[in-house]
């Protein structure tokens, strides 16, 4: 703890397969032990920054957009501040879990000076910290146990961990969008594309439903199809992005309510195998869900609630993260030296 409750300067980034965040934030000890504010003074945003998905190179330089625009906009906090300079840092990426990708990025991180030390996590583990902090930053919320949970993370990919409140920790999905990724923005998007293409083949004529996914990506006619999919780099936001068109139609479309049906079955599938390999009981554990897949749409969260139950492996709680930059926030200023206690 800061004795002398002085703030310091912390980055967060928060990058994915389709955006990426940067928030600067003065964290501040506050009187009550172990806990701490966030002044949040700067924001920025910018492209892709999945290393694995854009390249390394693509996402350097989304990463740097994005944090560029937050010290921008913190200017006045930065010249304000006796050293000028971020104490700690914190990139939390999508594709970047293994410590090959880590050493990667945080040799690139230390190249271009973003702060007196660095830190290079993935983009789920500080989801659960993130839960944590808004659900106690949220008056009538009643406490919930986050020692056994279960983080799932339904964006542009997918991908399930746990930790069974020992030692036990397990991590499903995440093997990205050519090995798995099933229920995801990306998948549920392609599936869309995929049913134009056997439609075509057949000779049916073209649906409300298939013509909408074709307008949203501006191609005339299904042929043009193979150009647009097969483009370097793959087009994987604009692909993901056809998700909420069917997501749209399912309502009134048989195909596209058989792709959606098929996305939130894997979706439970990942929830229940992360819960079956680490032992966790029917209502033993609390669930977090983020990405805008579940956050964006609460019918989806319903019927995959629904479908967990049926498993006999459901969730006592769970709580949808607003602002997964919270996470590495905490995991920032929990590094500079200031804890915060939930």
């Amino acid at each position: 703890m800061n004795s002398e409750r002085e703030s310091r300067l912390i980055l967060a980034v928060d990058g994915g397969g389709s955006k990426t965040i940067a928030w600067i934030a003065k964290a501040i000890p506050t009187a009550d032990n172990g806990c701490v504010e966030m002044d949040v003074v700067g924001r920025g945003h910018a492209g892709p920054s999945n290393p694995r998905s854009v390249g390394f190179d693509n996402a350097y330089l989304n990463i740097k957009a994005a944090i560029s625009m937050a010290r921008e906009k913190a200017s006045d906090a930065l010249q304000r501040d006796a050293t000028r300079t971020i104490a700690v840092a914190c990139l939390s990426l999508a594709g970047a879990g293994r410590v090959e990708e880590q050493s990667r990025i945080r040799e690139w991180s230390d190249s271009e000076q973003l702060a007196v030390q660095t830190m290079v996590v993935d983009d789920v583990e500080p989801l659960r910290l993130a839960a944590m902090y808004e659900q106690s930053s949220s008056p009538g919320i009643a406490s919930t146990s986050w020692d056994q949970c279960v983080t799932l993370v339904v964006g542009t990919g997918t991908i399930a961990c746990g930790r069974n409140g020992t030692s036990g920790s397990a991590r499903v999905g995440g093997w990205g969008y050519l090995l798995g990724d099933e229920g995801s923005g990306f998948a549920i998007g392609l599936a869309g594309l995929q049913a134009v293409c056997k439609s075509h083949d057949r000779l049916d004529a073209s649906t409300p439903f298939q013509i909408a996914l074709l307008d949203a990506i501006e191609i005339n006619k299904p042929s043009e199809l193979v150009g647009f999919i097969y483009q370097n780099p793959l087009p994987r936001d604009k692909v993901a992005a056809l998700s909420e068109i069917v997501i749209r139609f399912a309502i009134a479309d048989p195909v596209a309510a058989k792709i959606l049906a098929e996305s939130i079955q894997a979706m439970s599938d990942l929830v229940v195998t992360t819960a079956s390999r680490l032992s966790l009981e029917h209502r033993s554990y609390s669930l977090v869900l983020s990405g805008g897949l579940v956050c964006n749409h609460p019918e989806i969260v319903a019927q995959l609630l629904n479908k967990i139950e049926q498993s006999r492996l459901a969730p006592a709680a769970h709580h949808l993260v607003r602002e997964p930059i919270h996470g590495p926030l905490l995991m920032a200023a929990r590094h500079a030296g200031i804890q915060h206690e939930f």
